[in-house]
């Protein structure tokens, strides 16, 4: 049996992308599978500046799918493909720069 008192340890990472999966998003398992093996040749799935690349069954947001969120900047993106896919990884994921073409929507950022 395991201490409960012991939680789970996860590395640090700076962003955290979610790509939709689900039925109405065409089940992009191999998109996903495209995505992690791009963050690997650039580095960016370990160290400082790591990336966690997750799958979800359904975003809510069916139209124009598959889908991609990206935290922490609240960024929406639609209509993926490996070629778009790879845009957001470079651009944004490596270098903070969202790809405003494939943008669907962006958290409201409150003003200090």
């Amino acid at each position: 049996m395991s201490d409960a008192s012991k939680k789970p340890e996860i590395a640090p990472y700076q962003r955290h992308a979610i790509l939709c999966v689900g039925k109405s998003c065409g089940e992009n398992m191999p998109l996903l599978k495209f995505g992690k093996t791009r963050l690997a040749e650039l580095g960016l799935d370990h160290g400082e500046h790591a990336v966690r690349l997750n799958r979800a069954g359904c975003l809510g947001v069916c139209e124009q799918g598959p889908i991609m969120v990206v935290y922490p900047e609240g960024v929406w993106y639609c209509g993926l493909d490996e070629s778009g896919l790879d845009e957001i990884i470079q651009d944004h994921l490596r270098d903070g720069r969202p790809v405003e073409r494939l943008v669907m929507h962006t958290m409201k950022q409150e003003r200090s």
